[in-house]
């Protein structure tokens, strides 16, 4: 809005040094704004929004993370069942195949695969011998 603000007023024939004042735009600002509607017209009062920051990992990574991911830590050498968060991330860094990730940002990239891993569930077997006649 505070673009088209610049060239309407530049339209009417206000002076570059006015409109800078009368809107809190800098002089360079607005001489930028009026070149850019010169030579793209109503294209230049589009909004124009970030990108954003570049993504850390390359699909390539994010795939071969996500396929470990689901592979059985057994087939590859690692000495448990299931894999943890932590785990994972510790086999990917021996393994080189990313230098640094953080717990949050890994999960992220699971859950945004639709990989869940769950926790290990462990239990004790009762050693006593009369423990059948006692349930029943």
């Amino acid at each position: 809005m505070r673009r088209a603000q610049v060239v309407l007023a530049s339209a009417q024939g206000a002076r570059v040094p006015d409109i800078a004042r009368r809107l809190y735009f800098s002089e360079a600002r607005v001489r930028t704004t009026i070149k850019s509607f010169n030579d793209q017209g109503l294209a230049a009062l589009a909004p124009k929004y970030g990108v954003g920051r570049p993504p850390k990992f390359s699909e390539e990574q994010r795939s071969l993370i996500i396929e470990t991911a689901l592979c059985p830590p057994g087939l590859l050498g690692q000495p448990f069942t299931r894999w943890s968060l932590e785990k994972l991330r510790d086999f990917l860094r021996r393994e080189r195949i990313i230098s640094s990730i953080s717990l949050e940002t890994l999960r992220q990239m699971l859950k945004g695969a639709k990989v869940k891993l769950r926790r290990t569930k462990t239990w004790k077997e009762c050693n006593d011998p009369k423990l059948a006649s006692k349930k029943n």
